[in-house]
């Protein structure tokens, strides 16, 4: 982190973000603008729900190389061969994890249409959805509207407003090359039945367009608590940019599936439930800087703050190792999907009904239950 200067403000105010923006110090060090969109009556829209679970995100402790809920990797050659291993060992036991890459800090002048372009081929004359912050806080049901892409980035130099686009299919990016085969819905699921069931009819396109897609913020934007839906794995690498991320977890009954499901609910309505959720959940922050890589577990409830402009690519995909967290994940959408999930996809059954038809050709490496180390 070296690279990254600690005071995150530098340049933005009055340019990205208004000049009287209130700024907080975060317990890993680092200064940030806390998010301001103002009402026609000069009132910041974000200071009742945004801005005290950013405060409270920003007491979480960072999540260091010795963190026994998070492992950490230093991404060197000499690692590459057991890193798969690992990653399977981690994440089967819940834990995500961090692969450190040494990238160097952007500057948001760097997320140019050029950039974008040339480096990720998303055209300025993309359609997108656009998340807006000023719409949250008027219905939080109804937080999108239709844009483009060349308008969004024009955008991040208006300081009146606060977006963020959630979903830029991006088939063509894939995980690092030593984690290529982590992905068992994809490597087993769909590469491995086709002989024995043949494709005869129509497939959705989710299946294979959540292994890629890009993720761009504004400075300021916050995503509430959540976890991610259908009870997937999920990977991000950070392209340019800073993204605080904050994982969360029960300090008690660990295995309590109800006090887990309360847990995660209370956690999507901070602000009513700011005393029981202080009482009952721990955290840990992970800084992610260009280069680092996270792999977070099915049904890790976390949360993400974006202090500047940034840009991240990732996926989702199934792990066989981890299915007692899927089947953990995907209850938690079906008894109360509507308080947990940001994003909701189609493809699920597909691929989980081709990694059952999978199994009995599946080689012994792949193990179909968790990891006991550590446990």
């Amino acid at each position: 982190m070296a690279n990254t200067p600690r005071d995150l403000t530098i340049g933005l105010l009055g340019t990205e973000v208004p000049r009287n923006s209130p700024t907080i110090v975060w317990k890993n060090g680092y200064r940030t603008v806390l998010p301001a969109v103002y009402d026609d009556h000069n009132i910041n829209v974000c200071s009742r729900v945004d801005i005290p679970i950013i405060k409270y995100l920003a007491e979480s402790p960072e999540s260091s190389p010795s963190s026994i809920h998070t492992v950490h990797v230093l991404n060197r050659g000499d690692l590459k061969l057991d890193l798969h291993d690992l990653a399977n060992d981690a994440l089967s036991q819940s834990k995500p994890v961090v692969i450190r890459g040494g990238g160097r800090y952007v500057a948001s002048e760097g997320l140019t249409l050029d950039f974008l372009d040339k480096s990720y081929g998303i055209s300025p004359g993309r359609a997108i959805w656009v998340h807006d912050v000023m719409k949250r806080a008027i219905d939080h049901t109804k937080v999108t509207k239709a844009s483009r892409l060349d308008t969004f980035v024009g955008a991040m130099k208006d300081p009146s407003v606060i977006q963020c686009v959630l979903d830029i299919p991006l088939a063509q990016v894939s995980l690092p090359d030593s984690l290529k085969n982590i992905d068992h819905g994809l490597a087993h699921g769909w590469n491995t039945t086709t002989y024995d069931v043949p494709i005869t009819a129509n497939v959705h396109p989710d299946n294979f367009t959540v292994k890629g897609w890009a993720l761009l913020h504004h400075a300021g934007f916050l995503t509430y608590p959540h976890h991610d839906a259908e009870g997937t794995l999920t990977w991000v690498r950070m392209e340019a940019g800073v993204k605080f991320w904050v994982v969360f977890r029960a300090k008690r009954r660990y295995h309590d599936r109800k006090h887990l499901q309360d847990l995660a609910c209370k956690l999507g309505d901070f602000t009513e439930h700011e005393a029981w959720i202080r009482e009952n959940c721990e955290s840990e922050l992970i800084t992610l800087l260009p280069g680092d890589v996270l792999i977070i577990p099915p049904g890790q409830v976390h949360a993400v703050y974006t202090p500047v402009a940034s840009l991240a690519t990732g996926g989702h995909f199934y792990h066989y190792g981890c299915m007692h967290l899927t089947e953990l994940s995907r209850y938690m959408d079906v008894v109360v999907g509507d308080c947990l999930t940001n994003q909701n996809l189609n493809n699920a059954l597909e691929t989980l009904r081709r990694m059952v038809i999978a199994i009995p050709r599946l080689s012994h490496r792949i193990r179909l239950s968790p990891s006991r180390s550590g446990a």
